[in-house]
C-alpha cells in the first residue's frame, strides 16, 4: 500500500510474491464490512461480486505453471470477522465465477478451489456446486442464424412495449454491441484477416493486444494505426445504422452511455451532447506521464502524420520519427482509455456531467424511463451492468431494463425480474434490435 500510495478501494484487488507461502502469487482484495447482524445492502452484494471478478482477472493475468496448469484458492471474502452472512456470500461467489468462466470461455485458469474455513461452510458449496449441472456456453457467433432469436418470443414483445411506451431512453452499449455488428474483440478470424504480421508477437485478438507489451514503439503505433485504418474503412455499422436514426427520430430523450472506446456511435451521426464514454476513446490520445492536465491530443493528427509512412503489407511503421510524442514534454504516448492508474479522464469529465444531469432528472420526474443495455457483458460490470441495475431500484418503478446478451451476461436480478421491472433477451442482438424497434 505504500508503493501504490493509496489503500485499495473495495472491490478491487492486486497481486504480490507469495514469498515463503506455497504459491508463487498472492492475490489481495478488499471486501464489503459488515455490522453483525446487518443485512448486505445492494452495493455491499455489487462490491463483494466485483471482489472476484478482480480475483479472476489479476489471476488471469498472471503466468500459468510449467504443466499449463493455473489454480486459483478462494476464501470466503468478507465472511467471518467481517460478518457478510455465509450462505448469501457463497451464492454470489459460486455464481460469479459460474458466469466469468462462462464469458471469458478461453481463459487460462484451469482450477478453481472455493477453500472452506468454518464448520458447516463445505456443506453450504457442496450443495450450491452440485446444482451447477452444466457450465454456461456461449453461442458461436460464427453459428448464429435466424433461429437464435425467437423473433416473436415474449420478452422480444415486452421489450418492444416498453420502448414504445417510454419518454426517456438509456441505452448502455457494451463491447457485444460492436462485436454484434462485426468488430468483435474475440474473434480470432478477425484479427487474422486484418492484423496478420502481429500473430508473430503472439496475438491472437484485439482483446489480447489491451495491455500487451510491444517489442518497441513503432511495432506498438503500427498495430494501433493499423487498428484506426480498420474501423476508419469499415465497408459499414448496419446495427449501428439501425439504432442510431431510430432514436434520433422517436421524440424521445436520450442518451447513450459506453463502455466502448471505438466511438463508433459518433462516426454514424450520433451526437456528442447526448453521449458519455466514462472508459476513455481512442480518439485521443494522452501524456503517459500525464505531465499536465491538458496533455491530451487528437490521435487523427498523429495518424495523418504516419500515414505515408506505415506499410500495409508488412504492418510496420517505417519512420520512427512519426511515433507519437507529447507535445508538452516529449514523453511517450498511450490511447486515453481506462487501462491503468494513468488514465487521464479530464476529455471525458463533460461527458460525465452530462450524465449525472441526464439520471438527476429522469429520477427526479414522472416520465417513464427504459434502459436498454446491448452487449454488456461481465468483464467491467461496475462501470455499466451494476450502475443499471441501481438505476432501476432508485427509479420507483418508473424505470426498466431490458438486457440483450448471450449466456450469463443476459441475465437479470431475479428481484428486478419479479417486480415486473427487468426482461432479458438472449441470443443475437443484430437480429433482436431491428425487431424490437420496427413499427407494428
Amino acid at each position: 500500500m505504500e508503493e501504490r500510495g493509496t489503500d485499495l478501494p473495495v472491490g478491487e484487488a492486486v497481486t504480490t510474491k507469495g514469498y515463503r507461502l506455497p504459491s508463487p502469487y498472492i492475490i489481495h482484495t478488499v471486501g464489503p464490512q459488515l455490522d453483525r447482524g446487518a443485512k448486505p445492502t445492494n452495493n455491499e452484494v455489487q462490491q463483494l461480486r466485483q471482489c472476484y471478478i478482480s480475483v479472476l482477472e489479476q489471476a488471469e493475468s498472471l503466468p500459468s505453471n510449467t504443466d499449463g496448469s493455473k489454480r486459483v484458492a478462494l476464501c470466503g471474502i468478507s465472511t467471518g470477522l467481517f460478518a457478510f452472512p455465509t450462505s448469501l456470500a457463497a451464492q454470489i461467489a459460486v455464481d460469479t465465477v459460474s458466469a466469468w468462466i462462462a464469458y471469458n470461455e478461453n481463459t487460462s485458469i484451469t482450477d478453481v478451489v472455493f477453500v472452506t474455513l468454518a464448520e458447516g461452510d463445505y456443506e453450504i458449496y457442496d450443495s450450491l456446486l452440485a446444482q451447477i449441472r452444466q457450465p454456461w456456453r456461449l453461442q458461436d457467433q460464427q453459428g448464429l442464424s435466424t433461429n437464435t432469436v425467437q423473433i416473436e418470443g415474449g420478452t422480444l414483445a415486452v421489450a418492444r412495449q416498453w420502448l414504445e411506451a417510454a419518454d426517456t431512453i438509456v441505452i448502455s452499449a457494451g463491447a457485444g454491441f460492436s462485436a454484434a455488428d462485426g468488430l468483435d474483440y474475440t474473434s480470432k478470424a478477425l484479427f487474422k484477416k486484418h492484423f496478420p504480421t502481429f500473430i508473430d508477437l503472439g496475438l491472437e485478438t484485439l482483446y489480447s493486444a489491451i495491455g500487451f507489451g510491444f517489442p518497441s514503439e513503432e511495432d506498438k503505433w503500427a498495430y494501433y494505426f493499423t487498428n484506426i485504418e480498420m474501423v476508419r474503412f469499415w465497408p459499414s455499422w448496419s446495427l449501428y445504422q439501425c439504432l442510431v436514426p431510430w432514436l434520433k427520430t422517436s421524440g424521445k430523450d436520450v442518451h447513450i452511455r459506453t463502455s466502448n472506446a471505438d466511438g463508433l456511435f459518433l462516426a454514424n451521426g450520433w451526437d456528442e451532447e447526448r453521449l458519455s464514454t466514462p472508459q476513455g476513446r481512442y480518439s485521443v490520445l494522452q501524456c503517459l506521464a500525464e505531465c499536465r492536465p491538458d496533455s491530451t491530443f487528437d490521435t487523427m493528427e498523429y495518424y495523418e502524420a504516419a500515414r505515408p509512412f506505415l506499410d500495409t503489407k508488412m504492418q510496420r511503421l517505417t519512420d520512427s520519427s512519426k511515433v507519437p510524442r507529447c507535445k508538452n514534454c516529449g514523453g511517450e504516448m498511450m490511447l486515453c482509455v481506462r487501462g491503468g492508474d494513468w488514465f487521464n479522464d479530464k476529455p471525458f469529465q463533460e461527458g460525465e456531467k452530462r450524465w449525472r444531469n441526464f439520471r438527476h432528472d429522469l429520477l427526479a420526474n414522472e416520465k417513464q424511463t427504459v434502459v436498454l443495455e446491448l452487449g454488456v457483458g461481465m468483464n467491467t460490470p461496475g462501470v455499466l451492468r451494476w450502475p443499471n441495475e441501481d438505476l432501476v431500484r432508485k427509479g420507483d418503478g418508473r424505470v426498466k431494463l431490458v438486457r440483450l446478451g448471450l449466456g450469463p451476461s443476459a441475465m437479470v436480478p431475479s428481484d428486478l425480474k419479479e417486480e415486473g421491472l427487468a426482461v432479458s433477451v438472449e441470443g443475437d442482438i443484430k437480429l433482436a434490435v431491428p425487431w424490437m424497434l420496427k413499427d407494428k
